[in-house]
C-alpha cells in the first residue's frame, strides 16, 4: 500500500525526504526485501545503540544470548543458523561473552568437536533487563496495525521463514 506521510513534517521540510523514501522502499526492484530490511533497522538500531553502551552487547552477541535463552543450550552453529549471523561474527560475541561471564560452555558430551553454551545467572539477568525494549520496540513498530493486521502479518512471516526450500540455509552456510 502507499507510504503513509505525517502531515507534521511537511512543515518541517520533509517532503522531499519523505518522497525519496517512498522511491526508496517502495519503487524499486527488491522492494520486499529492502523494506524488510529498513524495519528491521529501525527496529533494531535504537535497542543496540542502548546495548552497547549500557553493556557493550552488539548484535552478534544478543543473537546468541537470546538464542541460548530460548533454547535453554544451544550451539556456535545453532546461532548461526537460526539468526544468519556470520560465523565469525557469532565465534567472537561467544569469546566475549565468556569472557564477560554471561555465557558458559560446555563440551558436548555426544560429540567432542562442539561446545554447547547455556547462559549464566549473569547473562540471564543481562538479557532479561534487554528483552523489555525490544519489546517496546516491537510493540511500538506495529501499533499502527489492528489485531486482524497482526495476526495476517504473522502468518506471512511464519509462511516465509518456516518454508522447506533451502532459501536460508544457502545463505548462512
Amino acid at each position: 500500500g502507499p507510504l503513509s506521510i505525517n502531515p507534521e513534517w511537511e512543515f518541517f521540510g520533509f517532503p522531499r525526504l519523505m518522497t525519496s523514501l517512498k522511491r526508496i522502499l517502495q519503487d524499486n526492484e527488491i522492494a520486499f526485501g529492502y523494506r524488510i530490511g529498513y524495519l528491521f533497522n529501525h527496529f533494531s538500531v535504537s535497542v543496540y545503540r542502548w546495548t552497547t553502551a549500557e553493556y557493550r552487547i552488539q548484535r552478534p552477541q544478543f543473537a546468541t544470548l537470546f538464542c541460548a535463552a530460548r533454547l535453554g543450550r544451544a550451539t556456535a552453529t545453532d546461532v548461526v543458523t537460526l539468526t544468519g549471523i556470520p560465523r565469525n561474527s557469532v565465534s567472537r560475541a561467544v569469546a566475549d561473552l565468556i569472557q564477560n561471564g554471561m555465557l558458559k560452555r560446555a563440551d558436548d558430551i555426544n560429540d567432542g568437536r562442539r561446545a554447547i553454551l547455556s547462559l549464566t545467572p549473569k547473562g540471564r539477568k543481562v538479557f532479561e533487563s534487554i528483552l523489555p525494549r525490544f519489546l517496546d520496540r516491537q510493540e511500538r513498530m506495529l501499533a499502527v496495525l489492528s489485531g486482524a493486521e497482526r495476526r495476517e502479518l504473522d502468518r506471512l512471516l511464519n509462511k516465509l521463514v518456516e518454508r522447506d526450500d533451502d532459501w536460508a540455509q544457502a545463505e548462512t552456510t
